[in-house]
């Protein structure tokens, strides 16, 4: 496995905090601190840039690490514009944001800005994972009770959703096939309803939910508006009351709950009081996101600073433990967290998202309504959206998809491509081999990206391999003939004598599969015998020459009339004859057995490959064949040919 080295950046009011990884291990970690005298200088956060900067490469070079040896930088998001969660690259438009203070100014805004120049100045990429600005919620969530006010979402994210990831790991799932409450519990306090991995309600870390060290969460409206019009109050005062000198700080004069502790232990009824009433409004936020979750929960949990107090959480785990299992999973490790997330992405784990809203256009184009090709829609849709790509809703959409079935219909090709040109689409979905046998002429000298999904081979695409044409990629939907036959047939029958072959003369991809096959078979000695299916009656007539020339199997390729064939029509042939079948689909559409890639795995080879095309990334190949190949067999085709047990012999077999 490949070793990438990565610094994390995690500016606070005070300090800067860095560390450097190897993989998931960190190497070394240093606190960076800064001093009133050295800060009071800059008139605001921004301006600190630079000096925060110079001290990082100070440290840096401290610990003699060479930053040549970077493959990523990735810095602590701040207060920039609301986003979906994911690890982002940090462009130009999320550094003015940071700059300005789009939801507010506070030191994790310098994060971006910081990794940013050090990645460029190293020709690595830099990222920002999880900023507070994370905001998944769903519709309901963000109704405020008036329609001058929508809710929004501000969270501590980093904490939240790695500790996700680790409750996750350490029960063999996946965040996205849980529904988890956690709360964060620190200098703020942010209780997120968690559902398939996305935070669908949260209170703003900032002016709602519990009261923290330092903030008032929730404070009574109309006795607020009261002090807000005294003019005893200048707004820079009335915003300290409610982020900065709220909570603890108000009622104690300290955000350290150590000391409040302490002072509960010693007996004091006022502290245990108020301290107590923290862990009830905790409890009181956790119930309410149970609610946003319909009491389908996997799990709550405690975590950040706070959650080392074992008198604290005892008060809440009294009031909630009714709910769900509740675990403490106390401090927060957002060096780790920001280290992983780069690491997800540099591992092709994860695809990192795009801060700006760059609408892309792609098409799709596909020959007929095939279930084979509906499925190849469902799955690029499915996986632009974990992407990151926001398409059909009513705001934030940063991807328009164009569909284009031709209906069998040639001039329905040539109008289809022309609109693509004239929408200027980013990229190109061909689906299946017949119109992608079909569309090539239609995009001579042509630069739009065109990713052709499922063909047999790239022969079959006019000029692929011509240099005007280096925009042309292939996804291929079939394993070498070799392979599937020793893997099936050859498995059960070595002594195979005979073989008849279905296809249709005229289609360029059946003709190369027939020639495929030919040679092959000739390579081992089997004689071919083949029918051609032009039309429906076709398959009768192939029955009875096949068992007049006494074959003993039959393979099954692809052609238009063998895949807008139902089971009735296939069945005249696989109730009749065991048959090795080169397509997923034919074999459940009722063929015998087949040694396959399956069809969602050869469209998400070309979504990733599409995804690399619209990220500029490099393309290491421009037609890739899985290896992700499998035996598939229908069970109720073998059992009525009373062939059940033959495939025992078979071991990484898949019935259907």
């Amino acid at each position: 496995m490949k070793t990438y080295h990565i610094l994390t950046i995690n500016p606070g009011s005070t300090s800067t905090k860095i560390g450097v990884f190897k993989n998931q291990d960190i190497l070394f970690e240093i606190n960076i601190s800064h001093s009133p005298k050295q800060l009071e200088q800059f008139d605001n956060i921004w301006e600190q840039y630079s000096f925060r900067k110079k001290e990082i490469i100070i440290a840096l070079k401290k610990e003699k690490f060479d930053l040549n040896k970077l493959d990523a930088v990735v810095g602590r998001g701040g207060l920039i514009k609301p986003i979906p969660s994911g690890t982002y690259y940090i462009d130009q438009d999320m550094i003015d944001d940071a700059r300005t203070g789009y939801q507010g100014q506070h030191a994790s805004n310098l994060g971006c800005v910081i990794a940013y120049s050090i990645g460029w100045e190293h020709s690595i990429p830099s990222f920002i994972v999880d900023p507070p600005a994370v905001d998944d919620l769903e519709a309901l969530a963000r109704i405020s009770g008036n329609k001058e006010f929508e809710r929004s979402s501000l969270l501590h994210a980093l904490n939240i959703f790695s500790t996700a990831r680790e409750y996750a790991k350490d029960i063999k799932k996946k965040i996205t096939n849980l529904n988890l409450i956690i709360a964060h519990m620190g200098g703020g306090i942010t209780v997120a309803a968690l559902k398939k991995g996305k935070a669908i309600n949260v209170n703003h870390g900032l002016y709602e939910g519990p009261f923290s060290p330092e903030r008032s969460g929730n404070l009574p409206l109309f006795k607020f508006m009261d002090k807000c019009k005294s003019s005893k109050y200048s707004e820079k005062k009335l915003k300290k009351m409610v982020v900065g000198k709220g909570g603890l700080v108000s009622y104690f004069n300290t955000n350290d709950a150590r000391d409040v502790e302490k002072m509960v232990n010693a007996g004091s009824e006022k502290y245990k009081l108020v301290f107590e009433a923290m862990a009830y409004q905790i409890a009181e936020e956790i119930g309410k996101r149970a609610t946003n979750l319909k009491g389908e929960i996997d799990a709550i949990i405690l975590t950040g600073g706070l959650a080392h107090s074992k008198m604290l959480t005892s008060w809440i785990l009294e009031r909630v433990k009714f709910i769900s299992k509740t675990l403490i999973y106390p401090g927060e490790s957002e060096l780790e967290a920001l280290a992983q997330g780069g690491l997800r992405v540099l591992r092709g784990e994860e695809r990192a998202k795009h801060y700006t809203e760059d609408v892309k256009k792609i098409g799709i184009i596909y020959w007929d309504n095939l279930e084979v090709y509906v499925k190849s829609i469902n799955v690029i849709e499915e996986k632009f959206k974990k992407a990151g790509y926001i398409f059909r809703k009513e705001r934030d959409n940063n991807l328009q998809i164009s569909y284009e079935n031709c209906k069998r219909n040639e001039d329905k090709v040539m109008k289809a491509v022309e609109k693509f040109k004239k929408d200027k689409v980013d990229l190109i979905f061909s689906i299946g081999s017949p119109i992608s046998m079909r569309i090539g002429q239609y995009l001579k000298n042509d630069e739009i990206p065109v990713v052709f999904t499922g063909i047999y081979n790239s022969i079959i695409i006019s000029d692929f391999e011509k240099e005007h044409n280096q925009n042309y990629y292939a996804t291929c939907y079939a394993p070498e003939i070799k392979e599937q036959f020793e893997n099936t047939v050859l498995k059960i029958n070595k002594d195979l004598k005979k073989i008849g072959v279905i296809y249709r003369r005229g289609e360029l991809q059946a003709e190369v599969q027939y020639d495929d096959i030919l040679d092959y078979t000739k390579q081992v000695k089997i004689e071919l015998l083949s029918y051609e299916i032009q039309e429906v009656a076709d398959f009768e007539k192939a029955k009875k020459y096949f068992m007049r020339k006494g074959v003993e199997w039959i393979y099954i390729g692809t052609s238009t009339v063998i895949a807008s064939s139902g089971y009735e029509l296939l069945s005249i042939i696989t109730d009749t004859f065991p048959t090795v079948c080169m397509l997923e689909d034919t074999i459940l559409r009722g063929g015998l057995s087949g040694y396959v890639i399956p069809w969602d795995t050869v469209t998400e080879t070309s979504v990733k490959i599409a995804l690399d095309i619209l990220d500029n990334n490099t393309i290491k190949s421009r037609v890739v064949k899985s290896e992700d190949a499998k035996v598939y067999i229908n069970r109720k085709t073998a059992q009525k040919l009373k062939m059940i047990d033959k495939f025992d012999i078979i071991a990484n077999k898949e019935f259907v």
